[in-house]
Formats: structure tokens, C-alpha cells, sequence
């Protein structure tokens, strides 16, 4: 039953990362799959329509993109010539508001599916085989999941991502962390570990050939039972720290770069310096720790020092606001970053991430202890920055002031 016509849509919002989940999705329905014609597009190219396709799978990201979400949904119902039941949708989006998509009279028919694809494809496509649907059989398969990301349809688009050059992987899913602001233990669940990183690394440099960077999405790695395990898989793979890769024909070497893209957690990195050691024989640039309130000073301030001690000097932050806190809280947070550069010799950047309900399409959610005027006037000084402070003491004197009542 191969040669079917599948569509892969992305909507047209902006994005750091290809989309993982449709280049796996690509992956099964490829030439080293079912053989099928797979088209990826992003955003709404009506050159498609021309087409007639047995199948359209959509991804979701934030909810905050509803708007260009909807267009992508009501776009893909378009290119199946309305037969909903030949489109899927996925993704974070489609599982955190879950029921709001269920409940859209014009999207009746069509399949949102919640969380991950992590059983056999029929069983996650939720595919009818007593209607005969397309795969509807493959009930043993191995989960689309786990299938090695798909890098050849990036190359059909225009669209160019920040991020491109790298092995994009997971070595856990799920969190220990129950964070009330947090989406993942909906879309993830209890934390595990995942199939060999090694495997998915060399099948991709077998297929697309060798990548600069090793981007991890783990959402808490240093809670990992096999955290030393995983490093060293790291080190094996060719990330040692100071590494180069200089690929064939090339003249100059580029520096490698590994990324836990979510951050670490302080409160398990204060707890011994053995973390922040194992973690300095890689070539992790930055190391991201997560700053989310000030309860977390005592444990995220050992946490810095620590990766002072061991040469981890290039170092990121998120800093959640417009939760439970207050702005004299990000202050502080913000200046307390300002101090360590100063007094390790370090480079702190941090990125304050605005909280959004993972329920809200739109971005106007303003805090219990914040004002519209406030939010405006942090993103106005982070529009000029690209969202970025830096440790450096006379920018943030300039940007912020002195202290919170300045």
C-alpha cells in the first residue's frame, strides 16, 4: 500500500526548532518506511491544493498560537477536500487544550491526538481497521516516537531555522517536578529513560551525515537515575569538552556545542559538585539553569558557583514571571545575576520567560501580583535586548536601575 500522497503541515508562527514530531512522522511514512510521498510545508502554500492527499498530519506548539494554529487546522481540512477524517492533529497545542479543540464545530471528524505517539501507530493514530483506514493495520509497528527524525524535509521548505545543524534527541521524558506553570507532566508524564542516544545519534549521521551540535530536550536530565551514564554516553559520542568537528572537505574546524535545551535544575545540581563536574567533560555551551522564583536563590546561587569552580563560565537562565510572583521578585532574581558575574568572573544571560496558562490562547494572562503596565514596560526593555539581560552591571544599571524602586 505505499506511494500514498502525505502532507506535513507546520503552522506559520515562528520557531527555534525544526518540527521533531512531523520529521519522525516523515520518517514512517518515507522511503525507509511505508514508502510513501511525503511533502512538508510550513505555513499555508497553496500550491498543495492541487494535490489530492490520503493523509495531513498538523503540529502544534504553544497555545498562544492559536490564531495561526487555526489556520494551519482549517488550511490541512481544506487540502483533504474536507474529508476531516484524513486529519491529524498533534502536538503540544493539541494536547494541552485538548478539549477546546474537540469542541470546534467546524473541526468535527478530524483526529486531535494526546500526547505522545509512543504506542504502536495504529493505536496512537487511533485508526479504525474495521473502516479500513490507511495503516489501520499496523498494530505491532515499532511507535512513531521512537523513529529517527526525518532531516530531509527540512530541505523542502524556505523557512530557515535558528537551529538546524544538530542531533535533536531526548535521553529521559517526563519530569519528577510537578511545576503547576508547566505543561509536561500532561503531555509526558512520570519521568523515564528513553532508547540508547548512541542509536539515535550514529542512525542519523548514517542517513543525513555528521551534525555540529547535540541538542537535548530533557526536561530534567540530572534527575536521572543514569545521569553519569548519559554524560559519558555524551563523551563517547565525540562532545568532549573544547571539541571540534571538521567536516570532510572543509577547511577549518567548528566548535561542538551541547545543549540541554530546558535547563537543569538547581535544586538537584547545589546538592553535590559531582554534577557540575560530570557535566564540565562535555561541551555544554551554555548551561542553562532554571531561576523560576526567588525561593530558589539559596539552591540556584550554589548551583553557579559550583559550575564556576569546574571552568563552566557561559551560562543561561530562565527566569519565569508573571506567576506567583511579583516584579521586585524578577528583580532581584535579574541583579543577583548581575553580583555573580561580577564576583566569579562568569557570563550570566538571562531570558525572563513570561508565564501563559498552557489553556490560553492568546498572550494577554496578567499576574495576580502584576499590572499590564508593568508587563509592557519588561517588554519593551526585552524587545530592545531580544529578550536577553546580560550580567553586565552598567547595561542593567541603565535598563532597570539601581534598585526596584528605581
Amino acid at each position: 500500500m505505499a506511494n500514498k500522497n502525505i502532507l506535513l503541515i507546520e503552522p506559520g508562527y515562528k520557531n527555534k526548532y525544526p518540527p521533531l514530531g512531523l520529521m519522525k512522522i516523515a520518517q514512517y511514512h518515507g522511503p525507509r518506511g511505508k514508502r510513501d510521498r511525503v511533502r512538508f510545508i510550513k505555513g499555508l502554500d497553496t500550491s498543495v491544493l492541487a494535490e489530492a492527499w490520503d493523509r495531513v498530519y498538523v503540529t502544534t506548539l504553544f497555545s498562544f498560537e492559536y490564531t495561526k494554529t487555526a489556520q494551519a487546522i482549517d488550511f490541512a481540512l481544506e487540502a483533504a477536500n474536507g474529508h476531516a477524517d484524513k486529519v491529524f492533529v498533534g502536538g503540544i497545542a493539541a494536547s494541552l487544550m485538548h478539549e477546546r479543540f474537540l469542541s470546534e464545530p467546524r473541526w468535527q471528524g478530524i483526529r486531535f491526538v494526546k500526547g505522545l505517539l509512543s504506542e504502536p501507530p495504529a493505536v496512537s493514530l487511533q485508526l479504525d481497521d474495521f473502516a479500513e483506514e490507511l495503516y489501520s493495520d499496523d498494530i505491532d509497528g515499532l511507535p512513531i516516537e521512537d523513529h529517527v527524525p526525518d532531516y530531509g524535509i527540512i530541505d523542502q521548505i524556505d523557512y530557515e531555522y535558528p537551529v538546524r545543524d544538530a542531533y535533536f534527541a531526548y535521553t529521559t521524558r517526563g519530569c519528577i517536578r510537578k511545576c503547576r506553570f508547566c505543561g509536561v507532566p500532561a503531555l509526558e508524564g512520570q519521568q523515564r529513560d528513553t532508547y540508547s542516544l548512541t542509536s539515535v545519534v550514529e542512525a542519523i549521521e548514517k542517513l543525513y551525515g555528521p551534525k555540529k551540535d547535540l541538542i537535548l530536550m530533557d526536561n530534567n536530565v540530572v534527575a536521572s537515575a543514569r545521569f553519569k551514564d548519559i554524560v559519558a554516553e555524551i563523551r563517547d559520542l565525540g562532545f568532549t569538552s573544547g571539541t571540534k568537528l571538521l567536516r570532510k572537505g572543509a577547511r577549518t574546524a567548528v566548535q561542538r556545542r551541547v545543549d540541554f535545551n530546558q535547563g537543569v535544575d538547581a535544586r538537584i545540581l547545589c546538592k553535590h559538585p559531582v554534577y557540575v563536574r560530570e557535566l564540565a567533560t562535555i561541551c555544554i555551551r551554555p548551561l542553562r539553569i532554571a531561576f523560576d522564583h526567588l525561593g530558589l536563590r539559596r539552591p540556584y546561587e550554589r548551583a553557579v558557583r559550583y559550575a564556576a569552580e569546574h571552568g563552566l563560565t557561559r551560562l543561561s537562565n530562565y527566569m519565569l514571571y508573571n506567576f506567583h510572583d511579583d516584579p521586585a521578585d524578577l528583580f532581584e532574581r535579574m541583579r543577583l545575576n548581575v553580583r555573580l558575574n561580577e564576583k566569579l568572573g562568569i557570563r550570566v544571560w538571562s531570558f525572563p520567560m513570561r508565564y501563559l496558562p498552557t489553556d490560553r490562547p492568546d498572550r494577554g494572562h496578567v499576574g495576580e501580583k502584576w499590572t499590564r503596565y508593568q508587563l509592557r514596560s519588561l517588554q519593551l526593555i526585552l524587545q530592545a535586548t531580544h529578550g536577553v539581560v546580560t550580567g553586565a552591571p552598567e547595561f542593567f544599571k541603565r535598563a532597570f536601575g539601581d534598585t526596584f524602586e528605581d
